[in-house]
């Protein structure tokens, strides 16, 4: 499915295989191998791939191939950084986000303690819980995405993750 994926991706000049090789740091050739599923990719180089690849079209094809038949699950997420609406985004934001996240997180704790203390949770009630917990990883998420574009626009460049 992966194979297919890149095929499609590099058909429809959503990238290119040099684009995919500098952006994991294998050769066009191997890229290649992977276009005709000879081999693989390893976690690292899809890590990386997904990162930096500016097609957001191309990324959410590459998770989806990548995680296909796997309990692994992505999610996209678009929302606006500038948390506080005040026309910029920087610490502050991070720091809106961080703390809505910790008070979603604290409600969520709340209703699970409550719900034990009712003895068997109900159907309605884990709906809830899990509706909560949801808003805490978007939260988080929005408070990482935040971090990165503040250190992407601090160093005026991409930020490469360690490899």
């Amino acid at each position: 499915m992966l194979a297919k994926t890149l095929s499609m991706l590099i058909d429809e000049r959503l990238t290119t295989a040099r684009e995919i090789g500098e952006l994991t740091g294998v050769a066009p050739s191997t890229v290649y191998r992977w276009v005709r599923g000879e081999s693989q990719p390893d976690f690292d180089s899809i890590r990386l791939l997904v990162r930096h690849l500016k097609n957001p079209r191309a990324v959410e094809a590459i998770l989806c191939a990548f995680t296909a038949g796997s309990r692994w699950r992505f999610a996209r997420d678009d929302g606006e950084l500038d948390v506080n609406h005040d026309g910029q985004i920087d610490a502050a934001d991070a720091l809106d986000a961080s703390i809505d996240a910790v008070h979603s997180a604290a409600r969520s704790l709340e209703q699970v303690r409550a719900s034990c203390r009712e003895g068997a949770i109900s159907r309605e009630a884990a709906v809830d819980l899990l509706a909560t917990l949801n808003q805490v990883i978007r939260q988080c998420s929005t408070t990482q995405q935040i971090l990165v574009h503040l250190t992407e626009s601090r160093r005026g460049r991409a930020l490469k993750l360690a490899r």
